[in-house]
């Protein structure tokens, strides 16, 4: 299976890459400034490229058979400045899918969308971390209305924790303490690449 990874330079897309190609896939890390991805193995190719040119995405989904996005703001500034970079960028991913006949597509977004989070969470998200997850639902509703085999993950507070190999998912609660390590969120996010389980629904997952 080939696997084209949109921020695979990220935190959560570095892990994606290694153990995509631990597993034995054909991956297709897409990025900006491809020196800032190091690994090097036979099965790994590299495309550069702007999330804003839709002909370098067409380029990297050749052959492709799942494409899997674990895009993120930059952390810092959104606290600042709402940002809507990824939403802006997802019909050029959509439209050079469906031109492609790429049908399965994995995007990550936050638990912040969830209605299951208890409310004094609920408040700092809506208040003071506002400007990070604003942009959340013009994506889901992008990715909902694409016509593509999409499942949307919402995982719970990241951190760099080790492989546990314990995932909860589902519509499950989400409270100040829930978290989930991102090497567990890539595992995940790759055992679902060719499972129906979630295949046109969103999804939370947690340790």
């Amino acid at each position: 299976m080939r696997i084209l990874i949109f921020g695979a330079t990220g935190g959560t897309g570095r892990y994606l890459v290694s153990q995509g190609l631990e597993q034995g896939c054909q991956v297709t890390a897409f990025a900006r400034d491809p020196s800032s991805l190091t690994t090097n193995h036979p099965n790994l190719t590299i495309v550069k490229g702007d999330l804003s040119d839709g002909n370098s995405i067409a380029n990297a989904l050749n052959g492709v058979d799942a494409v899997i996005s674990v895009l993120g703001n930059d952390t810092r500034r959104a606290l600042f400045t709402p940002s809507n970079i990824i939403s802006r960028s997802v019909p050029n991913i959509i439209g050079a899918m469906r031109h492609g006949r790429v049908e399965r597509l994995l995007f990550v977004t936050s638990f912040a969308i969830s209605s299951k989070i208890f409310w004094p969470e609920k408040l700092l998200l809506r208040t003071l971390l506002k400007n990070l997850f604003t942009d959340l639902p013009v994506q889901e509703k992008l990715i909902k209305e694409s016509g593509l085999n999409w499942t949307i993950v919402r995982p719970a507070r990241l951190t760099n924790g080790p492989k546990t190999g314990e995932c909860r998912s589902g519509d499950i609660y989400i409270h100040p303490f829930t978290s989930i390590s991102r090497v567990d969120v890539a595992a995940f996010l790759l055992k679902e690449v060719d499972s129906s389980e979630y295949q046109k629904k969103e999804v939370t997952i947690s340790h």
